[in-house]
């Protein structure tokens, strides 16, 4: 669609909104006229204000479950709503995720995940070189996850969900029912945590106080803006 010709409709939409009868309409006829003119529907209108951001993931084709937690926290946090969509470049697969939302929260949802997935990464690969080198791979990867896994936990405690508008949830369905025709699939995220042992515990504790350690504020009065920053303990 036209950005153009979707603004002047929009323009023409908010004036229909006039508490002056006369100017509301002819507003409203302008606008329906654009419309028909360039058949474009309401629907199209609403979807227009959806936007999207994407994001890359740092995971192959199936994410590991921190990856997957993390993403949905941040949507959450800004009343996003998010796709995994991994591309293969030849030789890899590449994760990627998607935030789509309305009024910037696809915009500062990304931003705080791709933030705050380098902090985790950071911080995991710092606590991997405190372990054995000797101990097996496998090991090494079950307590990597299990510390971020604790990492985001602690930190999901600082996030209170946006609440979206029953207006905002019909442009988001709309949206999702305009861009795809079937349903999206529901892929589970790779669980490396499997088969935990007793010396596991300390993975967690410290997954736990280095998430505890990070500032995660989401803005106030109904803006979507984010603060993220690690803070001394």
């Amino acid at each position: 669609m036209d950005r153009k010709i979707l603004d002047k409709i929009k323009k023409c939409l908010r004036l229909a909104q006039s508490s002056n009868a006369n100017e509301a309409a002819a507003a409203m006829r302008q606008a329906q006229k654009l419309m028909e003119i360039h058949g474009v529907t309401a629907d199209d209108v609403a979807v227009s204000d959806v936007e999207s951001h994407v994001a890359k993931a740092g995971a192959g084709k199936t994410p590991p479950s921190h990856v997957a937690m993390l993403a949905n926290m941040v949507a959450g946090a800004f009343g996003a709503e998010i796709v995994y969509s991994p591309l293969y470049d030849g030789e890899r697969w590449i994760g990627r995720v998607e935030f789509y939302g309305v009024n910037g929260a696809a915009e500062v949802a990304g931003y705080a995940f791709e933030v705050l997935g380098r902090q985790l990464k950071r911080d995991r690969n710092a606590y991997l070189a405190t372990l054995n080198k000797r101990i097996k791979r496998a090991t090494k990867v079950r307590r990597g996850d299990l510390y971020a896994q604790a990492w985001v936990n602690a930190v999901a405690r600082q996030v209170v969900p946006h609440q979206r508008s029953e207006a905002e949830d019909r442009t988001i369905a709309a949206y999702q029912a305009k861009r795809w025709e079937e349903p999206l699939e529901t892929r589970q995220a790779r669980d490396n945590t499997k088969g935990m042992r007793s010396h596991d515990i300390d993975a967690l504790h410290q997954g736990r106080r280095d998430g505890k350690k990070v500032s995660f504020h989401q803005g106030v009065n109904g803006q979507r803006q984010a603060a993220i920053g690690e803070v001394a303990s």
